[in-house]
């Protein structure tokens, strides 16, 4: 398997405070959903778990879907040292492969702008879930590839217009499509000006039958 720059930059993942500032806000915004510990659900691009293992005790499983092994195996070993029992880490790539049917909840966060296509990744979301169902999503608002100018590589979109991205989910039979900004991100340019780069929060649901 081609080693990727996700399984390279994995053991230093967690060591980034912005990172962990905004894990912390989409996990805490996730966590006002109305969650129970019945639930099963899927973080899909959970990489080493910085959102996904902040939820599992609001469950009864997670699915840590990624298709980077490097953070995969993070990820194992923070379930090992924590001794969480609910959440189960899998190798996942939904551009390929499926997965079953019957998720109470699935949420992804900072992962849809690296993904090829995005609306086949959704299609296949949406099939995931159960019927009520939800699914929450957190990812750039759309900008000018300054983001990641720095380092682009796997970056597929630069960010997203919300307007369009609801529109999307409505069409695949997602409703009570919800957004608004969970985090805001601040980074200086070459010029060392500092510039905003807000970061939405959008949830839906899969109606019931």
């Amino acid at each position: 398997m081609t080693e990727n720059r996700f399984d390279t930059a994995a053991t230093e993942w967690d060591k980034e405070y912005r990172r962990l500032e905004l894990a912390k806000a989409i996990s805490s915004r996730i966590a006002l959903l109305p969650l129970h510990d019945g639930m099963r659900a899927m973080e899909y691009g959970c990489g080493t778990g910085l959102v996904g293992l902040d939820l599992a005790r609001h469950l009864t499983s997670l699915v840590a879907a990624d298709s980077s092994p490097g953070m995969l195996e993070i990820l194992k070993t923070k379930i090992s040292e924590l001794g969480i029992r609910n959440v189960f880490p899998r190798h996942l790539d939904l551009h390929h492969d499926d997965c079953e049917q019957d998720f109470d909840l699935i949420f992804s966060a900072m992962t849809l702008h690296h993904l090829a296509d995005v609306d086949c990744i959704l299609a296949k979301l949406f099939q995931c879930l159960k019927p009520g169902g939800i699914l929450a999503l957190a990812d750039l608002d759309e900008e000018d590839g300054s983001f990641h100018q720095d380092n682009p590589e796997g970056v597929m979109h630069h960010g997203f217009n919300r307007k369009k991205l609801a529109g999307d989910l409505e069409r695949l039979g997602f409703s009570s499509i919800r957004a608004s900004t969970v985090h805001t991100i601040r980074r200086k340019n070459s010029q060392g000006d500092e510039r905003p780069f807000p970061v939405f929060f959008m949830t839906a649901m899969k109606e019931k039958q």
